[in-house]
């Protein structure tokens, strides 16, 4: 509990102030007394009370010689004056020592003890904001360096325009505004057999990966002048290497970039390959450099990886390479969001380009196939950890690898495929369908009575409203609209049986806001007018 002092040369003031106060329920005790300056001053030296309370005019020293003595040595003390009308103006001169409560006599209990919480709160913040700032002052060295990573991480999925960049932010994290900057993304590639039950030697493995980026990073880059670079850890299997360089040394990089892909595989035996994207001219587009180094890695799905690939050369990759690349992008996609009709739309066109040709062979379409595959495993673990998956990854291998004819891969995998998403729909059927669609219904039955608004229905379930009006429709064998409807009319009728409600009013409880509307929907649903059945 914090302690207060009380400074006055009239005892009766004292003794109302500690008698009619009722100091422990505002959190404070009364640590001392005195009725001269000079006596409070030494006796504060001894008690080190949290608060001052004093009069004005004291003998020996007066409240005002006394603040400014305290202040001089605590400058952060709250001291409340207590003085007369009379005195008023001369208390004004406390405010030049930081005093801001001020009390006039004779005050009431209610106000002196409003004033006493308030000074206590103005405390409790200030040392609150003090506690605050000693443990920034501690965290300080850990805290700017992650700040720096989030920030380049934010630099890479936000568009800014040059404007927009928070100068002050960025200021506090240490980051310049370059006069050239070029994105490198450094893709890992998980072994197969590290499956989600083997996380933690998949974890290993990154860390021994990000630490050799690191280093090589820190050692190379030595050797060029005024070369900044920035490593930002963007997700489970890639890296970010942000080159700021106003000579954008790029051929003596890109060598650097080849060892770290040796060492990477000399020393842990993963494979990883890189895609440089151009350089831009201010860091507002770093993230048009990024996508394209993404986009230029894709070429190590049909090139093979442990390389380097430059966006400038991605114009050679072949027309059907790059639709490939397209429908992959999209079937990741769709499998993050479990949308297995976009799924199963988006194996259509990727099984029609593989069986048209364009000039694949029959290594193009296992690569495909594996890539298809491993999004299909990565997605069932994510979703239904417990269910072993329909196929099992090594099981898949040893099957494409036996099948020698095109278009026997092809038939192959497209009855896998059928199979895993009949096995996905099953369990989509069972859990997570008919409770969203449930849920819809229990959204009608709360608020038939109002405007229903079926896209903020979708947003409250955090689902696309087009796969939600699907859902809906596939589990309940209408639209939404009709549904809505054909429930309001329901209660309609009830209302309406009951005969204590007119039309109109059953119109308006059931959410219809046009009686006409209203009738003629009762009728198309029932066969009659709302005034037959009531």
């Amino acid at each position: 509990m914090k302690s207060i002092m009380l400074i006055d040369d009239d005892p009766h003031i004292v003794k109302a102030l500690t008698d009619h106060i009722d100091w422990p329920s505002i959190g404070l005790r009364i640590a001392g007394t005195a009725s001269n300056g000079v006596d409070a001053l030494e006796m504060f030296q001894q008690l080190r009370p949290d608060l001052v309370m004093t009069d004005v005019y004291l003998p020996g020293m007066t409240g005002l010689k006394l603040t400014q003595a305290l202040r001089r040595d605590h400058p952060h003390l709250p001291i409340i004056i207590l003085s007369g009308y009379d005195e008023f103006e001369n208390a004004r001169a406390a405010m030049r020592w930081g005093v801001n409560h001020f009390l006039l006599k004779p005050a009431e209990v209610e106000e002196i003890e409003s004033v006493l919480r308030e000074v206590l709160l103005e405390q409790d913040v200030r040392e609150r904001h003090e506690q605050l700032e000693r443990t920034y002052k501690q965290e300080i060295g850990r805290v700017v360096p992650y700040l720096r990573k989030l920030f380049l991480h934010e630099l890479l999925t936000t568009r800014y325009r040059e404007e927009e960049l928070p100068a002050e932010r960025m200021d506090y994290v240490g980051i310049r505004i370059p006069s050239q900057v070029r994105a490198i993304s450094l893709q890992l590639y998980r072994p197969a057999f590290l499956t989600k039950m083997k996380e933690r030697d998949w974890q290993l493995l990154r860390y021994g990966a990000a630490d050799i980026i690191q280093e090589t990073v820190k050692e190379q880059t030595s050797q060029i002048n005024d070369c900044q670079v920035e490593i930002v850890d963007y997700s489970d299997q890639v890296f970010v290497l942000l080159l700021f360089d106003e000579r954008d040394p790029l051929e003596q990089f890109e060598s650097i970039v080849e060892r770290m892909i040796d060492q990477i595989f000399t020393y842990l035996k993963i494979e990883m390959s890189a895609g440089i994207g151009t350089s831009k001219g201010h860091l507002c587009e770093v993230m048009d450099s990024y996508l394209e180094s993404r986009e230029a890695l894709e070429k190590a799905e049909f090139q093979g990886g442990s390389r380097v690939y430059r966006y400038d050369s991605s114009a050679a990759l072949t027309p059907s390479a790059t639709d490939y690349s397209l429908l992959l992008r999209q079937w990741n996609e769709s499998w993050a969001d479990m949308r297995t009709d976009l799924a199963e739309e988006i194996w259509v066109q990727l099984r029609n380009l593989l069986e048209e040709g364009g000039g694949a062979s029959i290594q193009d379409v296992q690569v495909v196939a594996v890539s298809l595959f491993d999004t299909l495993i990565h997605s069932w673990n994510r979703h239904y950890p417990m269910l072993a998956p329909p196929l099992a990854m090594s099981h898949f291998l040893r099957e494409i690898q036996s099948k020698y004819g095109l278009q026997d891969l092809i038939c192959w995998m497209d009855g896998i495929i059928r199979n895993w998403m009949e096995q996905i729909r099953k369990e989509m059927g069972e859990k997570k369908t008919n409770k969203l669609v449930e849920q819809v219904k229990q959204y009608v039955e709360m608020h038939y009575a109002e405007e229903i608004s079926f896209e903020a229905i979708a947003k409250g379930l955090f689902v696309h409203p087009k796969y939600l009006s699907q859902l809906f429709k596939r589990v309940t064998g209408e639209n939404f609209v009709s549904y809505v409807n054909g429930y309001r009319i329901q209660r309609a009728l009830e209302l309406l049986q009951s005969g204590h409600y007119m039309v109109y009013e059953v119109s308006e409880m059931t959410g219809f806001r046009n009686a006409t509307y209203f009738s003629q929907v009762f009728k198309m649903l029932t066969g009659k007018s709302p005034s037959e059945v009531g």
